[in-house]
């Protein structure tokens, strides 16, 4: 099967393991090596690299926010090539969301911000 790495992988919808949604594909990474075609290894997901694809600087000022949540925040969350399926509407991933710090700063909001609106 023909896959078209911008029309069929950027930007569809992966969900996990439960079918919930767990974001998009926001970058595709590929690996170079001499004398052989590009390979692509990983996707990319979340806000540091879906803005980078818009403007540097704001992915550069939320990758700092986002260091805020653990030592291994400030990057992009990396989902190796092998470990996604094609599904009927996007990807699917190996593993429950709740098991990624996909949605880290979603769940922080929620918490710190949502829950103290009167009414929410």
């Amino acid at each position: 099967m023909r896959l078209y790495l911008i029309g069929d992988v950027l930007d569809e919808q992966l969900v996990d393991v439960k079918g919930i949604n767990a974001g998009r594909v926001d970058g595709i990474v590929l690996s170079v090596f001499e004398n052989a075609p590009p390979r692509v290894t990983h996707v990319e997901v979340g806000p540091i690299t879906m803005l980078g694809r818009f403007s540097l600087r704001f992915a550069t000022w939320y990758a700092r926010f986002d260091r805020r949540f653990g030592a291994q925040r400030g990057r992009p969350f990396r989902i190796p090539w092998a470990n996604l399926r094609r599904e009927t509407h996007g990807f699917g991933i190996d593993r429950e969301l709740a098991d990624t710090p996909i949605n880290v700063v979603d769940r922080w909001l929620c918490e710190k911000v949502v829950r103290r609106i009167p009414g929410s």
